[in-house]
């Protein structure tokens, strides 16, 4: 064989041997991973205080508890209900208010009526009020000149004690 054609035929080969590994190339990497921990979520709580609720009486010279059980009512008495609750906040940026609803009272027989807390909201609690404990109820009082409202029964229910987040964008 002559010199070109070797030549050509050695040239040829390493052509087809460069262009076999094209576009492969060896590149360094690393990588590693971002240990982020655990994070916690805080929470809102209230829950009344066992022992620390119930009736006593408001009437003027009138002393000790109100028992629905062994008390009854007559013209000019008051009887007041308090529930004391505790509360709980926790969150770094967590704010809330507290807020008492006035308690379902149906259909009141004549001369009685109900008069909840007028200053059982709070705003702006945050963990620093923790723990923090709030009394909120209201009185039922019977009109001393009422002559009709005899053998009734009366309920009181659903006082709501709430604890609400606030906005974040107004806190």
């Amino acid at each position: 064989m002559k010199k070109n054609t070797k030549g050509a035929i050695a040239l040829g080969a390493a052509a087809l041997l460069l262009a076999g590994g094209a576009g492969t190339y060896a590149a360094w990497s690393d990588d590693a991973t971002l240990g982020g921990g655990e994070v916690k979520t805080g929470h809102l709580r209230i829950t009344e205080v066992p022992g620390e609720s119930g009736w006593t009486w408001a009437t003027a010279d009138v002393t000790g508890d109100f028992d629905p059980d062994t008390d009854t009512l007559a013209p000019g008495d008051s009887i007041r209900f308090e529930g004391t609750y505790a509360l709980e906040i926790e969150g770094s940026n967590l704010t809330a208010d507290l807020v008492a609803s006035t308690a379902s009272t149906g259909t009141l027989p004549a001369g009685l009526t109900w008069t909840a807390d007028s200053d059982a909201s709070l705003e702006d609690l945050n963990e620093t009020n923790n723990p923090g404990e709030v009394t909120v109820g209201g009185t039922l009082a019977f009109d001393p000149n009422e002559t009709e409202s005899m053998d009734e029964t009366i309920t009181i229910s659903d006082l709501t004690v709430t604890l609400k987040q606030t906005d974040p964008a107004q806190a």
